[in-house]
This record gives structure tokens, sequence and C-alpha cells, in this order.
């Protein structure tokens, strides 16, 4: 089978999904294609860390400018690239769009061809930052694919609930593989700091993420500040990002020494796996795959009540949760879990890991998705041809 990724950017929880799926249907034996942005804009880029995934795998990588802005001149700079790389009788067997724009670019190039290729949109996450005719538009081209699919029911309620047809909406949960990334020097320097730190007695904590209002770290931080003159407490923040406000934050509460903002990391996860806990306080998610990754790997799961992750994290038994945005609540579990007995911790660290193998692993995602392709070529619910209006 011919595929093609259409992504804005190769970044975050959403690309390691992008890279792990494309490069998996690679070893599968098909034709891979993944199409990105060639330039970054501020808060937005490829990690250079997954492009180089992607061409070690084998998977054909092309960048443009652009797959995120919502410019039709730059949209029809993707479809010139896409009508080179894929000569007439030669199109994709099935497009794969990360996000509304490159549906517009799917879409676009599909009906340029009349082939009437599948179409499937897979949405990420909905941007907090949308304003009411971009939200209006991305709702109106996940109605003009033919599958969209969300890794969770609360996401397949949320754009249901504003106007995606329910009959064109799929779930197929994020996998994630086995640990692999090695630590490189600096991630080294933090990871020996958090084994001092659990060698002192510490609660070591992880928070991964985007640095940013919507993953609320600085809610972290005032929880520290509220739990640590009982409870030794190290913490990471691990993310991409603007960290000045966080960091201003740490200093404000005088927790320097135990609190460090490590931002990007290639080794995010192998650091995270050896906390004792992973920390999300976020105010709104899709579905995290530093999650699943603390499911795989041994941490302790700690999560905002949000929906998103109350589906995903089960009070007491894969995990904990905290009433979002209540730092108060924060401090409390981070003390419980402190004094957990070891046979409880590890109660729930083998339930956690179970629902890892059994729901959120690589294959069963990528099966998942080679199941949705299939429908989607055999149960076409566009006419060929169609695209969307200018």
């Amino acid at each position: 089978m011919r595929i093609l990724h259409l992504a804005s950017f190769v970044q975050g929880g959403a690309g390691r999904a992008i890279v792990d799926l494309a490069v998996a249907q690679r070893r599968l034996g098909h034709s891979v294609t993944v199409l990105s942005s060639k330039t970054g804009v501020p808060g937005y880029g490829n990690y250079e860390g997954y492009l180089d995934e992607l061409m070690t795998g084998d998977v054909r990588v092309q960048l443009v400018d652009s797959m995120f802005l919502r410019d039709q001149r730059a949209t029809l700079a993707a479809v010139t690239l896409l009508s080179a790389l894929f000569p007439p009788a030669s199109e994709p067997d099935v497009i794969h769009a990360h996000a509304a724009t490159p549906s517009a670019v799917a879409l676009f190039f599909s009906g340029a061809r009349r082939a009437g290729t599948p179409i499937v949109q897979t949405m990420h996450g909905w941007g907090v930052m949308k304003t009411a005719d971009q939200a209006a538009a991305d709702v109106a081209l996940m109605n003009l694919v033919d599958r969209v699919v969300v890794p969770s029911r609360h996401s397949a309620a949320a754009i249901a609930s504003r106007g995606v047809a329910p009959d064109r909406i799929e779930i197929v949960p994020y996998g994630v593989t086995p640990i692999g990334e090695p630590l490189d020097r600096r991630g080294l320097d933090v990871y020996h700091a958090m084994l001092r730190a659990r060698a002192d007695g510490r609660l070591v904590i992880a928070c991964v993420g985007t640095i940013g209002p919507r993953k609320n770290q600085t809610l972290l931080v005032e929880a520290i500040r509220r739990a640590s003159p009982g409870l030794p407490i190290f913490c990471v923040f691990i993310g991409d990002g603007e960290t000045a406000a966080l960091e201003a934050a740490i200093a404000d509460a005088g927790l320097q020494d135990r609190a460090l903002v490590h931002g990007y990391s290639r080794a995010a996860r192998r650091l995270a796996a050896g906390a004792d806990v992973l920390v999300l306080p976020s105010r709104s998610e899709g579905q995290p795959l530093a999650v699943l990754e603390a499911f795989c790997d041994g941490p302790l799961a700690l999560v905002s009540d949000i929906p998103e992750l109350a589906e995903l994290v089960e009070h007491g038994v894969t995990g904990f949760q905290f009433r979002a945005d209540d730092a108060a609540s924060l401090a409390d579990r981070l003390t419980a879990i402190a004094q957990l007995a070891p046979q409880t911790r590890r109660a729930i660290q083998e339930r956690a890991h179970l629902l890892y193998t059994e729901r959120f692993n690589a294959p069963a995602m990528v099966a998942g998705y080679l199941r949705v392709y299939d429908r989607s070529r055999t149960a076409s619910v566009r006419a060929p041809g169609i695209v969307p209006a200018a």
C-alpha cells in the first residue's frame, strides 16, 4: 500500500505517534511518505530527532512551506509538490492527514487528480487558541474527509459536539514502543541528579510536556511549595516551549534546589522513567503519550481529573488523580504517594503495565489504523473529485 502522511509539524506527542506509525508501516512493507512544513513558527516546528528517525526507518520525508499556515497559496504549494512526488496513476492508496490544514491539502490534491483517494484525518488535539472561524473551518474539513480518528472516547464526544458527523469518527488509541532512546550528556547529568535526590530520600517527580499555560506546570510548582516543608521533593520539568515564566515561578517559590527546568530533550522518556512519579497538571489534553509511557516504564501517573485524563488513569487502580487547578489537592496526592506501601505501589505499576500491554502498545495502534485505512478504501463517503471551497 502507498501511504502518505501529511503533518503540520512532526513534534511533541503527536509527532511521536506519527513517527512510530510511519516507521512501523514501512517495516510491514508499505511505501510510506511523510510531508511536513519546512519552516517553524513560534511554538511550532519539527523535531530534528523525529525527522532523523523517519529517514533512518526508510520513510521518504519531504518538507514544504507550509502545511501549517491557513493560507491558500501555501496549500497550493504543498499540492504542487505532491503532484511532482506522485505522478498520475501512482497516487497514494490512502492519505493520512494529521490536522485540518493537511486535510485541506489532501482534499485539493485528491480532487485535482479526480482520484477519490481515501483521506483519513487524526484529530490529535483541539487547539485552545482557535478563533470561531478557524474552528468552523476545521469542523467543515473533518466533515469532508472519509474518516476522523481520535485516541479516546472523550475526544470523539468533543468533536461530535462541535459538529463532526458521528459516522465519520473512529477511535484508535495511541500506542508506544518499549523505551529505547539513550541519554545524551546533558540528559545524563540530570539523570544523575535524580539518582542523588532519591538516595537522599526525596520523592523524584517528572513533569513532561510542552511548557506553557495549557500544561499548567506552574500549578505543580505551587503544589511542591505547599508539600515540600514536610516532604523532600526533587522535580524535573521536561519539554519544549518558553521556559522563562516557569523558571520565574520556581525562583519566586524559593525552589531552585528542588525543581529543575530541563527543557526539550530527545531523552525525555528515559528521564521520566527514572522518576518515582509522572505528574501532568494539564488543563486540557488529547491522549498524552507521557502517561502511556509511564504505564510501560514504571513511574506512577498522577494527573489532573480533567475528562481526557480521568478516562485514561483510573484513580487508585492504574494511577492517581487530583482536582484540576487545585494546588492543595495536588500537594496532598504527592504526600500520599510518598507514603504508599511498597506492595501497593507495585500492584498499581503492574495494573498500569498490563493496560499498556493490552491496549496502548504500538502494534495495536498500527493495526487499528490499517483497519481504518481498509474501511475507508472499501466504503469511502466522498465522491471522487471533491475539493473544499476556496
